[in-house]
């Protein structure tokens, strides 16, 4: 669940999505992970999210292979087993970034990125396809290469990373988009990491999609202030 490096220097450069103008809050969601490395090693996690952009924890209800609970709050992953805290690890604080929160705020479309000090430098049309490529500031070029982000129908299809000498880092893709509530959501996100030579695949689909749910409060936010 954790983000690459890539994405952990994008947020230094995010200067935050405003909020005030939307009206959706909440998403849930059942959840399907599969990562597959090319060496053949493969995982499967399932369970349901639940994220409330007003509290931005992204927690995970985990039901295979064990049942846990994962909570992003922040700058820590922490990990629940039986409510006892097994794991905590630092992570880069990636809320306002992930898939959900974009949905709920209206900036799946663009990534984001219109908020960021990214700025659009080239846009082309391929097929039904409509490419911006993103670049960031002067000053931050020698660690962080170009963005790539394609919309289809005024959705969004995929993103390519890039580092500084333009080498690929990593691919998303959107697919099965959903309209629930109001809001398209995509069912599917195919990623390919690239990382020190090994590619990593990771599908995930997301089913039973539930936009501000106005019962069970506690799935959505987790006093972690109480975790030891």
């Amino acid at each position: 669940m954790q983000r690459t490096l890539i994405l952990f220097l994008c947020l230094l450069l995010f200067t935050g999505i405003s909020s005030e103008a939307q009206s959706f809050s909440r998403v849930r969601a059942d959840f399907i992970v599969k990562v597959k490395e090319t060496g053949g090693a493969q995982s499967l996690t399932m369970g349901q999210v639940c994220y409330d952009r007003h509290f931005k924890q992204i927690i995970y209800h985990l039901n295979f292979p064990e049942k846990e609970t994962w909570i992003s709050a922040d700058t820590v992953m922490y990990r629940l087993v039986q409510d006892k805290v097994v794991n905590r690890s630092t992570v880069p604080s990636i809320a306002e970034f992930t898939v959900f929160h974009l949905a709920l705020s209206s900036q799946l479309q663009s990534f984001g990125l219109d908020k960021t000090l990214y700025k659009p430098e080239d846009i082309t049309r391929e097929g039904d396809q409509v490419i911006t490529t993103w670049i960031p500031p002067a000053q931050a070029r020698k660690k962080l290469g170009k963005i790539m982000v394609s919309t289809r129908n005024r959705q969004l299809a995929g993103v390519i990373f890039f580092d500084p000498d333009e080498k690929i880092l990593r691919k998303q893709f959107f697919e099965e988009f959903q309209l629930v509530s109001g809001i398209s959501f995509p069912g599917k996100i195919v990623e390919i990491n690239y990382i020190n030579g090994i590619e990593v695949y990771q599908v995930t689909t997301f089913k039973n999609i539930i936009i501000d749910e106005r019962e069970n409060d506690s799935d959505y936010s987790y006093p972690v202030g109480t975790l030891r």
